[in-house]
C-alpha cells in the first residue's frame, strides 16, 4: 500500500508543480511529466491490481492537465501502463540503461499515437520545432527516470528486508 501512496503524492505533487507553479518559467518541453513516470513505474514495478490502481490516476492527472481530444490522453497513458507492465513482465532488467531505454521508448510510441491522432483528426500538429521540443522532452524525461526510479526501488528493497 505504501508504494502506492508515494506514487500517487510524487504524481500529484509533479502535475501541480509542473502547471501552477513552473508552467509560467519554463518551455513545456523542460517539464518533465511525473504523472507518466508514476505510470511507467507502477507498469513496472507494482504487479498486479496495485499497480493498476496507481496509474489510474496518473492517468486522470494527464486527461485533465493536458490539452486534446477528450479521453486520448487516459487512453494513452493506460496504454503505457500495460506496455510496461507486459515489458516487466518478460524482458525488464533493473539496470539504468534499460530504463533510458524503456521510458524514451514509451514516451516516443506516445508521442507518435498522439501525433498520428491529431493527424487522423484533420490537424496538423508537427514541425521541425516542435519535433526537436519533443526530444528535447523525452531526453529530460527519461533520464530523470533513471534517477527516480532506481532511487524508489532501492528504497522499497530496503524497506521489504
Amino acid at each position: 500500500m505504501r508504494p502506492l501512496l508515494v506514487l500517487l503524492a510524487l504524481s500529484f505533487a509533479g502535475t501541480a508543480m509542473n502547471v501552477w507553479l513552473l508552467s509560467g518559467f519554463l518551455p513545456w518541453f523542460l517539464l518533465p511529466d511525473f504523472s507518466f513516470l508514476a505510470i511507467v513505474y507502477s507498469g513496472l514495478f507494482l504487479p498486479g491490481p496495485l499497480g493498476f490502481l496507481a496509474a489510474l490516476l496518473p492517468a486522470v492527472f494527464r486527461e485533465v492537465t493536458i490539452s486534446g481530444p477528450p479521453g486520448v490522453f487516459f487512453l494513452a497513458s493506460l496504454g503505457v501502463y500495460f506496455a510496461a507492465s507486459e515489458i516487466g513482465r518478460r524482458i525488464f532488467l533493473r539496470a539504468e540503461i534499460f530504463v533510458l531505454l524503456i521510458v524514451a521508448g514509451l514516451l516516443a510510441a506516445e508521442s507518435a499515437s498522439v501525433v498520428l491522432l491529431l493527424v487522423l483528426e484533420g490537424g496538423n500538429p508537427f514541425s521541425l520545432l516542435w519535433g526537436a521540443e519533443e526530444a528535447v522532452r523525452i531526453a529530460w524525461t527519461s533520464l530523470l527516470a533513471v534517477f527516480l526510479f532506481m532511487d524508489l526501488y532501492g528504497r522499497w528493497q530496503g524497506i521489504r528486508e
